[in-house]
């Protein structure tokens, strides 16, 4: 009778896992034991293949920069990953909370929807989530929703929107006065007044020209994020720079005064890059400094003898608080009357900031209207020379 219970439980077991050999009749209870021995140990293996399978997939799910929301054929979540915790917060928002709850809905349901959501304070971030169903073979597994950080996207959309609109607009006055200025010089006799002509000609010409100029600097300074790291001595920068930068000085009585020259300074960089940032912003320290005035230029150590803090300070109208934020953009120009009349392509300063974030280093303003702006780029410093 025991035989015959132990045979008819085999047979059960031979039913349940699916293995008609193990619930034949006639081979014995050694030899059921032994086959039923084997598949248990199939059995635990393939679990433990299973559980290696599944965390191989929540690690793998972890290391993706996009949220993943898995649920189940209920709609209720059981997986989340690293990044959806980081963009949606460990308890949501509710507004978010609610449409991530109709996407997982939508998903079980078999359908792909996708929503924008904005979270956290302005500016705060933008995320999208799209959801999609997970369909087996025999049923429906339940659903994903992943969720992506949109916010750099979107900055740099509208950086290049706002970029082409003021290429434009700076592009446009000079060529527009170009074409006029050829088609009055083309129908006028008066000499003078062709000569006249003809040098306000040049002018819109490089007007034209050092656009082009600076936007070439400023691609191949962005494109160059790791530039040449030599030991590059200060006073010649400033030198090089001030050389460019006399003629405009000159022409409105205006003195650079460089103090000490700091002859054993040295920073590590790229000695083009940095000749090109100290020389936009000393032609801004001249460029808005009344004319007979001083600009003064200083370099010196900082506390920790770890950098050098090369400094351009002017007496001119200064900058007013609300743009301080943005004057280091691509053409922005402060809404002062003095600025939108003096030449320029507003590139400069945008020169300037990407110079110095390649160069490991930062840029501080100093300003207040009517009183002067002082600049000061603080850069790695280098060896001193002997």
């Amino acid at each position: 009778m025991a035989r015959r219970s132990f045979s008819r439980r085999v047979s059960a077991l031979s039913a349940r896992v699916g293995d008609p050999e193990l619930g034949v009749e006639g081979r014995g209870m050694e030899s059921s034991l032994g086959h039923l021995e084997r598949l248990v140990d199939d059995t635990v293996a393939k679990s433990g293949e299973e559980r290696l399978s599944v965390d191989r997939m929540e690690r793998a799910l972890g290391a993706l920069s996009q949220g993943v929301v898995i649920c189940d054929e209920q709609a209720e979540i059981v997986f989340r990953n690293a990044s959806a915790v980081e963009l949606l917060g460990e308890e949501p928002e509710p507004d978010v909370a609610e449409r991530l709850a109709g996407l997982l809905t939508s998903a079980v349901d078999g359908r792909v929807e996708e929503v924008s959501v904005e979270v956290g304070d302005p500016p705060g971030r933008s995320l999208t989530m799209l959801s999609a169903p997970l369909d087996g073979e025999a049923r429906n597994l339940g659903g994903v929703v992943v969720v992506d950080d949109v916010s750099d996207r979107q900055r740099l959309d509208a950086v290049r929107r706002d970029f082409v609109a003021n290429i434009t607009h700076e592009l446009k006055t000079p060529v527009g006065a170009l074409g006029l200025l050829a088609d009055t010089l083309a129908t006028e006799e008066d000499p003078v007044v062709r000569l006249r002509l003809a040098r306000r000609l040049q002018v819109e010409a490089g007007r034209v020209g050092q656009v082009m100029d600076d936007l070439v600097d400023l691609t191949r300074i962005e494109g160059d994020e790791n530039p040449l790291r030599e030991p590059v001595m200060v006073h010649l920068v400033v030198a090089q720079a001030a050389e460019r930068v006399r003629a405009t000085a000159q022409d409105k009585g205006i003195t650079i005064n460089f103090g000490e020259p700091p002859q054993r300074l040295s920073v590590m960089g790229d000695r083009r890059q940095l000749v090109s940032a100290v020389f936009n912003v000393v032609e801004n320290a001249v460029k808005f400094s009344p004319s007979g005035s001083t600009v003064e230029v200083r370099a010196r150590l900082d506390a920790d003898a770890d950098r050098v803090e090369l400094s351009v300070r002017d007496t001119g109208s200064g900058i007013p608080r609300g743009d301080l934020e943005r004057i280091f953009e691509r053409f922005y120009r402060s809404d002062r009357s003095q600025s939108l009349s003096l030449p320029g392509t507003g590139l400069g300063l945008a020169i300037v900031r990407h110079v110095v974030g390649n160069h490991d280093g930062d840029i501080r303003v100093d300003s207040a209207e009517g009183k002067g702006s002082t600049f000061t780029l603080r850069l790695p410093a280098g060896p001193r020379s002997p």
